[in-house]
């Protein structure tokens, strides 16, 4: 039986389309077969095959894009418990560790099937009820509307800070690169065991993000006097309207999110690397 691998990309990148298609060539070239969504499949990039819909033997799931065409995959992947390997086309990209101009050398890593898998912690967030899961950070903001609001951050039942701005965002280790270091927020390797929380545009001078167990049981508080509805963001992906004395509780999830590393995990190299790129676009808008 052919190897099968599972190919998920961002529709708004053109690059993404054609390194889909180089990395399928090269796939097949090795033996192996390739299925995707029926946007990418008539781009000529598989077979074609719904996200929730692919085959019990893929291998892996190859997302192509940015850092949030990666996050849109994980949940996916995690159910299946599938790996994954991010070919950056994007703009931002620090989760996507493949190279999208070396389609061939990607393809042989893959059909080797023995490539070094990198595990990630996952929160389990919950509220009104229901149960979601973030691979990045969580935000409980002011939403749409311009006023102030008030948010309380617990840990394991103690209050950690009470902040009157735009509201508080909890971030993962491989979250901590990207809405909480907007925000002021420590750069962490991704391999450190433990959390953040960031106010958001606070008003309180002296209130600074806060370092947190992995394992810490987290709640956030939201305060208000009138009826305004709040909003809560998930991962930049899932954004759920909320009251304004919304209770949320955040904790470790049972489920890791795997993801592929073609090479060693040079992560501060990676960072600066980065940088140089985001500056440069910033200069070009």
């Amino acid at each position: 039986m052919k190897p099968s691998f599972y190919f998920y990309a961002n529709p708004f990148q053109p690059r993404s389309t054609e390194a889909a298609r180089k990395l399928k060539t090269a796939l097949e070239a090795e033996g192996g077969q390739v299925f995707a969504e029926q946007w990418l499949a008539a781009e000529g990039g598989g077979k074609p095959c719904a996200l929730e819909k692919m085959p019990d033997d893929i291998r892996a799931m190859v997302v192509f894009g940015g850092d949030g065409t990666l996050l849109r995959a994980a949940g996916e992947a995690v159910k299946r418990d599938l790996p994954l390997l991010g070919v950056h086309t994007g703009t931002v990209g620090v989760l996507m560790q493949g190279d999208a101009e070396a389609p061939e050398k990607t393809a042989a890593l893959l059909m080797r099937n023995d490539y070094p898998i990198v595990s990630y912690p996952l929160l389990d967030i919950r509220y009104d009820g229901q149960s979601y899961l973030a691979l990045n950070d969580l935000a409980l903001t002011r939403g749409e509307h311009p006023g102030v609001i008030e948010v309380s951050v617990f840990a394991d039942g103690e209050e950690v800070f009470c902040a009157h701005g735009d509201g508080a965002v909890i971030s993962t280790p491989l979250g901590a690169t990207a809405y909480g270091l907007s925000a002021g927020g420590p750069i962490v390797r991704h391999d450190a065991q433990c959390l953040m929380a960031t106010p958001l545009c606070a008003r309180e001078l002296l209130l600074r993000p806060v370092i947190l167990p992995l394992g810490a049981h987290i709640t956030l508080r939201a305060h208000g006097r009138d009826r305004r509805r709040l909003q809560l963001a998930i991962d930049g992906q899932t954004l759920l309207p909320v009251t304004h004395e919304a209770e949320v509780e955040i904790a470790l999830a049972s489920d890791r999110v795997r993801m592929i590393l073609p090479g060693p995990p040079h992560f501060f190299d990676t960072l600066r690397k980065k940088q140089v790129i985001w500056n440069l676009q910033d200069k070009q808008e």
